[in-house]
Order: C-alpha cells, then structure tokens, then sequence
C-alpha cells in the first residue's frame, strides 16, 4: 500500500535506540525495528497496531455487555436503549469537544480516551443496575468519540490527502482484526455465565495498547504535520449550529452513509453476541461475530485500488446494493453454516463503505482546513445518531420478529437505500 508521507520522519532506528536508553522494555524497541518497509508506511502501521490492541479491548467488553445485561434478566428492546445511551452521551460530546480541548491533536485525545476506557471497563465489571449500565454507556460513547476525532486528527496531521481512503482501509484491517478475534477471545473465556476471565483478558490488552501508544508519540515527534498544531477558534452556541448547517448541507450526502454505516454495526453488536450464544456450535460460538467482522480485515486492505478502479460513488452504491441483497436472505438459512457463510459474503460487499466514507471526510479536511472542526463534528454527530437509533430498532425487531428474521430486515433496508443512493448520491461525493 502506497502512503505519501513527509520523508523526514524520525527513523525506526532513532527511536528504538531512545526507548533503549530510558530502559523502556528493549524488546518493544526491537520491535519497532522490524514494522515493515520505509518510513512511509512506519507511521501508520504503528498506529494500526494501537488501534488493533485498543479493538481487541473493546470488542471483548462490547460482546460481553449485552450478554451481561441480560443475565440480570432486561429484555432486548432494554438492552438496546442501554446500549443506544453511549451515542446519546458521544452526540453530546459532539457539541462540546471543542470547548474541553483548546488545541485537539490526537496525543491529548488519545490519553483522555486510555484514562477513560480504564473507569469504564471497571464500572462494566461490577455493574449489576440499570443506572450504572447507562453510566458505563455514556463512558462508552465519550471514549468513542475521542477515538473517531484522535484517529481522523492523526490521518490529516501526518499524511497528505493523496491516498486517504486507502488510509482508512489500512486502519480497518487493523480494527477488524482485533474486533474479529474479541468474539473468539471472549467465546472461549465464558462457560456457563461470564465471570471474571473475559474481563482480566480486556484489562491486558488496553494496557498493552497503551504502551504502544507511547511508542507511537516518539515515532511523531519530529515527523512533518500537514495540519498546523494550533489551537482551534471558540465560537458560541448559536455560531456553531449556523457553521453545523452550512457545512452539513454540502456534505449531507456522506453523512448519511456514515449514520447508515453505523445503524448496521449497532445491529450487531447489539444482537449479534445474543445469536451467537444460541448456535449449537459451542465453543465456537464466536465464529458468528467473526463472519460478520472478518470481511472488513480483508476488504480493508483492497479499498484504495477499488475507489481507484471504480471511484467513490460507484463502490459505495454497488457493495451496499450487492451485500444487502445477499444478507436479505439471512431469514431463510437453517444451518449454522449457511448463517455464517451469508453474513460473511455480505460484508465483504458492504464492508467498503465506511472507510471510504472516512476517506470523503479526509479530503474535505484537506479540501477546507478552517473547516475542520465543523467536519469531524457532523461526521461524529451523524454517526452518533445511527448508534442512537440502531439498537432500539433492533431490539424491537428482534422482541417482535426474532433476532434471524431481524437481520433480513435490516438487508431489505440496505437493499432500498442503495436503490435510492443510485439517483440521488450527487456523482462526486
């Protein structure tokens, strides 16, 4: 994968001899030396690296979460208003990001998001109420947040608009792999009820996460910013709404994909991990979530040539068209096999969108500077919205017509939007 990135990046060997001389565990330094090929790709495979410990963390706690909610007996369409209170809490962190850090560069973003996750994962294991759920939801939706805005900041700061997509692409493998192998880590860790053991292993990787995480701040200090690090205007609340609808309506289109994007993943991972326990597949129940997860590490890494052969719009439209149709038929499958086959040939197809999506968003950054800020913020907000919306639908569905016949609705949805994207998606988005 080609990344254009400053060639003046502090060397791999710099850094490992700096992390060798404050006695900073020699053996991570020697690690650093062997992340592949040039400077050009250092960058964002270390960041990756963050990423995929940080997933496998994440994904651990949110297969566990409704599981665990249901064990202290709520019903799903509970379950799903529960877990729609983290984006009701990142909407509203949306609105204020801004006013907290004066100066947001991923560094500060990322730190607040490790002390965060830390509380979080805490109050998770001991909760056993519905008000210390909705509380460990709204730590969930601010650490969230403080992800997306970190890792878009990173992109812009350090690598050029040529590529972007191919980026996020990159950055997706990395995720996905980590949130692919939480549901296989979490499976096999988990007997009978939850317990203790899924938790202690979640621990670890955040931990390990943020020790890469420091690596990742010496490999950036003396790299080149494509964004100055400069604190960003103040404007008040009524400027900011007026900015919000300026921006939003040259940029609504992509917004939508990114609030579509994400109603499709809080149907899983609201219901998935519930379906997943119910297939006589033990312990392989994991495999479920896997299917659904795996197509975004794979597809990941070929997102750059795809919009490059067949551009933005087009491999939108037609990998939500395609796998829609193709998870439309999840309601007729009786075997666990043909379930997972369908779910796993459906987001191969769908998987594209988002980080392309993400990469849309990139280009505007760079497109517009000043405007920045406003474009994290509705890109942030809409997706939010999605979280907001997704589990509750997806909990009454699921409590009126059962968790299988849920997910074809879901595809007769995203089969209808993709028609409708055909006519009225503008040709360069």
């Amino acid at each position: 994968m080609k990344v254009l990135v400053a060639q003046n990046l502090l060397s791999t060997q710099s850094a490992a001899s700096e992390l060798q001389k404050v006695k900073i565990m020699p053996k991570l330094a020697e690690f650093i030396q062997k992340i592949p090929s040039t400077d050009k790709n250092r960058l964002i495979y270390l960041f990756g690296i963050v990423v995929l410990l940080f997933a496998l963390f994440d994904g651990i706690i949110t297969y566990l979460i409704p599981l665990v909610i249901l064990e202290h007996g709520l019903s799903k369409t509970l379950i799903g208003i529960i877990m729609s209170s983290a984006a009701v809490s990142g909407a509203f962190f949306d609105f204020v990001i801004y006013k907290i850090f004066k100066n947001p560069v991923y560094r500060r973003l990322f730190i607040v998001m490790f002390a965060v996750s830390l509380v979080y994962i805490f109050v998770i294991w001991h909760a056993g109420s519905f008000v210390l759920y909705i509380l460990a939801m709204a730590m969930w939706g601010f650490y969230y947040d403080l992800r997306n805005f970190g890792t878009m900041d990173f992109n812009c700061r350090y690598f050029p608009k040529q590529g972007q997509a191919a980026n996020f692409g990159l950055i997706q493998v990395f995720q996905s792999l980590g949130c692919l192998l939480a549901p296989l880590i979490a499976g096999f860790l988990i007997i009978d009820m939850v317990g203790n053991k899924p938790f202690f292993a979640a621990l670890l990787f955040l931990v390990i996460s943020i020790i890469f995480f420091i690596l990742l701040v010496l490999q950036t200090r003396k790299a080149r910013q494509f964004i100055p690090e400069k604190p960003v205007s103040r404007t008040s609340l009524s400027e900011e709404i007026s900015l919000w609808k300026e921006t939003g309506k040259i940029i609504l289109p992509v917004l939508i994909l990114g609030l579509f994007c994400t109603v499709i993943d809080s149907f899983f991972i609201t219901l998935g991990p519930l379906f997943a326990e119910n297939l006589p597949i033990e312990p392989f129940d994991g495999i479920f979530m896997f299917a659904y997860l795996l197509p975004a590490l794979i597809m990941g890494s070929f997102v750059g040539k795809i919009t490059k052969k067949f551009g933005d719009k087009n491999s939108i439209i037609f990998g939500l068209l395609i796998g829609s149709l193709v998870l439309s038929f999840f309601y007729f499958s009786k075997t666990p096999l043909m379930l997972i086959l369908i779910m796993f040939t459906a987001f191969c197809f769908i998987s594209v969108v988002s980080p392309i999506t993400h990469g849309v968003y990139a280009h505007y950054i760079h497109k517009s500077p000043k405007a920045r800020k406003e474009i994290q913020e509705l890109g942030d907000f809409f997706e939010n919205i999605g979280y907001i919306i997704g589990p509750i639908i997806a909990g009454i569905i699921a409590d009126q017509l059962g968790i299988q016949a849920t997910f074809s609705v879901l595809g007769i949805v995203g089969l209808a939007f993709a028609m409708l994207l055909i006519f009225t998606m503008p040709k360069n988005v």
